[in-house]
């Protein structure tokens, strides 16, 4: 805020002791000149008035003539004084205190006090009285001649030009006076602003919520505010007096405290954050700006020391970063931290790389098992005990992350250029992570060991000049998956041939997902027929054309799809326009079924049975004729939710076929609680039954558990006719479904030619 500036009350009034020097001068040169005028037209001549007031004319003029110079005060001097040793010796040669001289004496005091101040006018006031002792010594000793009236005129006109002179120094004395009083009133005002504002700005500064501290130049506390001692918990005599080194600043680093000496002594203001200690030992970080504070001159008095507590501040700050930075779980770095490191470790973009890296993911085998049979807590124990086992192991200068889930990341660092040294290196280390997690491990709170395996992926790093930290995380990623699909337990190593897979892999999934809603697909129909070679009906088969590549064959697609959520829209389609031929007459009036497969995700949706009606309602197709095939291990999985929608799915009329049987479970206790009215022979048995002893015996058992349960069934992949022969000899109602009785056709092609009359 601006600072108000009183105005100092003046010592003395220039101009008005220009102005009574000026009056009075010329008063006493021109009374001198016209008394001694007038003594010298008076009879007997009185040559010692006549020249004493000659020399107060003269005196007067000198007075005069200094004025004119400018130089008040001496002319000042020399008129009260001269005119004080004039009137002197006058009043001494006219009877002393007799006389009528003496009027002089007290107007010399007044002149004196109005234009010279105080000590001058005392100075007057004490040799005037010891004149006065003098006059009062000679009169009683008669000393002194007797009192002369000798020009009565002239004393008249000597006491008038004393009474003129009394006059005008009174008047402009009370002018003096008053604007002396109007200039005191106006820095009364002043004085009382001034210290309204300084007030505000102790009551400002007193009650801040930062700490302000006051130092001499030496550092030694003079003022300190109310918050600072909140925050300190020093008491404000326990601060005042003390170096601030010892009280307020006692947390600077010898580095910082130089600095800070360095930085005043340019006079420059020092800013940066100390961690500082309370009186009970307790540490807070503050951000502190120290500045000197200068008098009106520029010189600096003292330093002032600005404090804002930013403890909190910081704890957030840091806990900020550790969340983005460090896994809440097991408190390792996550994935930020390792693309991080991953980037710095590349080096320079478009240089070759000077050393080889590795990237290792590593996910526990079996995990979701242990967490569910287990609860989670346990499964968030077992993540920990198996960060602090991979931790004791894993080299200090390499990182191990958590990724997500129960995936970790071990980088290590500084392989040496040879990628083959490099390469067996980051192998054997992938040895020796997965021999510490088949160790058991101890979980608190849990009586049984926890032994789990581990699959990983690796891939070394950089392996080009523009090798990035995403494209090392999925070539390992790539890795890792290759090893899990190996069955598990299993170290496997990036080749150029698995990102070539996982490209087409994506590749293939992109472009499923536009081709579905494109009407790129296309159904096939392969027939079924009986033993007497007549059609029963046929299964539905999708075919991609894919406008590129042309016809796409499902083992490319179908298993992408699979893998991702592509399967359920895929099957959605599928299903529709299967029911969509279902409605032509073809099928209605030769009664012949049509088999659709199912995929797991797209039965265990939860409106599924809702979907099939719906999608039944809109094309006006016979449920009786539709077949839906699916997998026994669809049904293992959620066996009651399975059986309730095959009841559901049988309400309606639809038939349930379990597919590829014999390939899985193949449980009798299973099988005779299934509300299913048909079953398919794997295509794996059939072939070799003709030959292979083994499979023809599979086969019968199959065909015989059928007849037991009054199920229908389906021959896949018939190629001969040994195979039908054999077949037909052990179920003369079973159907064919195979190359020797037709391939795969466009539904169309299928549709004209099933049309024809039989």
């Amino acid at each position: 805020m601006p600072a108000v500036v009183p105005s100092s009350p003046p010592e003395r009034d220039d101009a008005t002791t220009e102005q009574l020097v000026r009056v009075g001068a010329w008063t006493v040169m021109l009374a001198g000149t016209t008394i001694a005028a007038l003594l010298l037209l008076d009879r007997p001549l009185s040559w010692t008035q006549v020249l004493l007031n000659l020399g107060a004319g003269a005196m007067g003029g000198l007075a005069v003539f200094l004025g004119h110079l400018q130089r008040w005060r001496q002319a000042a001097l020399v008129l009260i004084w001269g005119v004080w040793a004039m009137v002197s010796v006058v009043a001494a040669n006219n009877g002393g205190l007799r006389g009528p001289n003496l009027l002089n004496f007290p107007v010399l005091i007044v002149f004196s006090g109005w234009i010279l101040g105080a000590r001058p006018t005392l100075l007057l006031t004490g040799a005037t009285g010891g004149l006065f002792l003098f006059f009062v010594w000679a009169d009683l000793y008669d000393w002194l001649p007797p009192a002369r009236y000798s020009n009565r005129l002239a004393y008249v006109a000597y006491l008038g030009a004393i009474l003129a002179v009394t006059a005008a120094a009174t008047l402009l004395s009370r002018r003096s006076y008053l604007r002396r009083v109007q200039e005191a009133r106006l820095t009364a005002t002043n004085l009382a602003a001034v210290d309204a504002e300084l007030r505000k700005l102790q009551r400002a500064v007193e009650q801040s919520p930062e700490s302000i501290v006051i130092t001499d130049l030496e550092g030694r506390i003079e003022y300190v505010n109310a918050a600072f001692l909140s925050r300190t918990g020093y008491a404000r005599d326990e601060a005042l007096g003390q170096l601030s080194a010892q009280i307020s600043s006692n947390g600077l680093a010898p580095a910082q405290r130089q600095g800070l000496c360095d930085t005043l002594a340019r006079g420059d203001n020092w800013a940066g954050e100390q961690v500082n200690r309370r009186k009970d030992g307790a540490e807070i970080t503050e951000a502190v700006v120290v500045a000197p504070i200068r008098q009106t001159d520029g010189r600096v008095s003292h330093y002032v020391e600005l404090k804002q507590d930013i403890t909190e501040r910081k704890r957030a700050a840091d806990e900020i970063h550790r969340l983005a930075h460090f896994d809440g779980l097991t408190s390792l770095p996550n994935r930020s931290t390792l693309m991080e490191r991953l980037h710095v470790l590349r080096g320079r973009a478009g240089r070759p790389p000077s050393t080889q890296h590795a990237l290792l993911l590593l996910d526990l085998d079996r995990f979701t098992t242990f967490n569910d049979a287990r609860g989670s807590e346990m499964g968030d124990r077992l993540l920990c005990a198996v960060a602090l086992r991979l931790s004791e192991i894993l080299p200090p200068q390499d990182l191990l992350v958590r990724v997500a889930g129960d995936e970790f990341a071990v980088v290590l660092h500084g392989l040496g250029v040879d990628a083959s040294l490099a390469g067996r290196h980051a192998l054997a280390f992938a040895e020796k992570l997965q021999a510490a997690l088949l160790r058991p491990l101890r979980l608190e709170g849990d009586a049984q060991d926890a032994q789990l395996g581990a699959s990983v992926g690796i891939t070394l790093y950089p392996q080009t000049s523009d090798d990035g930290a995403h494209d090392a995380l999925r070539r390992a990623g790539t890795a890792l998956h290759r090893a899990k699909q190996a069955g598990g337990g299993r170290a496997a190593f990036f080749e150029q041939g698995m990102g070539e897979a996982a490209e087409q892999r994506f590749r293939v999934e992109r472009e499923l997902r536009h081709a579905i809603g494109a009407g790129e697909l296309r159904l096939h129909l392969q027939s079924q027929v009986d033993v007497s070679g007549q059609v029963t009906g046929a299964e539905v088969l999708v075919r991609w054309q894919h406008p590129r590549d042309g016809l796409v064959a499902p083992g490319v697609f179908i298993p992408v799809a699979e893998e991702s959520d592509l399967i359920v829209s895929l099957g959605e389609w599928v299903l529709a326009h299967a029911c969509a031929l279902l409605a032509q007459p073809v099928f209605r009036e030769r009664r012949l079924r049509l088999s659709v497969n199912l995929s797991a995700r797209q039965f265990r949706q939860a409106g599924f049975v809702g979907q099939l009606r719906a999608v039944l309602a809109a094309t006006g197709a016979d449920p009786r004729l539709l077949t839906l095939e699916v997998t026994e291990g669809l049904v293992i999985d959620d066996f009651d939710d399975a059986v309730a929608k095959m009841r559901s799915l049988a309400a309606l009329g639809v038939d349930m076929s379990l597919d590829d049987f014999g390939t899985g479970y193949s449980s009798l206790a299973y099988l005779k609680r299934l509300p299913i009215q048909e079953i398919k022979i794997d295509r794996s048995f059939v072939h070799e039954a003709p030959t292979n002893a083994d499979d023809g015996v599979l086969v019968e058992g199959i065909l015989s558990v059928a007849r037991h349960f009054g199920l229908r069934v389906v021959a896949e992949g018939v190629e001969t006719q040994a195979q039908a022969d054999f077949l037909r000899q052990r179920a003369p109602d079973i159907v064919y479904q195979g190359y020797l009785f037709g391939r795969p056709e466009p539904d169309a092609q299928w549709l004209a030619r099933w049309a024809q009359p039989a």
